[in-house]
């Protein structure tokens, strides 16, 4: 709540340095794997083995992964949730891309509309069974625009999801 209060008024403190993608992924995944575990699943990491070093802020970008991971995690009963990183050119500029896939449940067409709305949960008799506030999905495209790039997501109802972000690389 406090991130979003100062999002929202324009406050917030982002502290631009030289940031290992590689690490901050490996960061995420050993804070959530035990809750992937624990539901059966396996969290994998895909990533180059060279150093994918952007400008941002750690903080930001690691909230914004925990937030996916963390719904990728609680919506997949079965299979695995994988964070993937890649860097790639488009218009002559270096882009970073994480994604974030998983085999869960997925999002119908008609929910994918107010997937990121403030207090909002998609699978209303899933999310009853799962906790949250509903502000992860609303808070990380806002990061994300924060540090200069964006969120994409497809997804297919009952064969899971990719959440994909993209900041600028070096």
């Amino acid at each position: 709540m406090l991130d979003l209060a100062k999002i929202e008024s324009g406050k917030v403190e982002l502290r631009f340095k030289p940031v290992s993608c590689q690490s901050v992924m490996e960061e995420v995944a050993n804070a959530l794997r035990p809750l992937a575990e624990n539901k059966g699943l396996s969290l994998a990491l895909t990533m180059p083995e060279e150093a994918c070093v952007v400008q941002t802020d750690r903080r930001a970008l690691s909230q914004i992964l925990l937030n996916l991971t963390n719904n990728a995690i609680k919506f997949t009963d079965r299979g695995q949730v994988c964070l993937a990183l890649q860097q790639r050119q488009d218009s002559g500029r270096g882009l970073m891309e994480i994604s974030v896939m998983d085999t869960g449940t997925g999002i119908g067409p008609e929910e994918q509309s107010k997937l990121f709305e403030a207090f909002s949960q998609v699978h209303m008799s899933a999310a009853r069974r799962h906790e949250g506030t509903g502000l992860g999905l609303h808070l990380s495209p806002k990061l994300a625009e924060l540090l200069g790039g964006c969120i994409t997501f497809c997804s297919t109802y009952g064969q899971g999801s990719t959440f994909t972000v993209t900041i600028p690389g070096s």
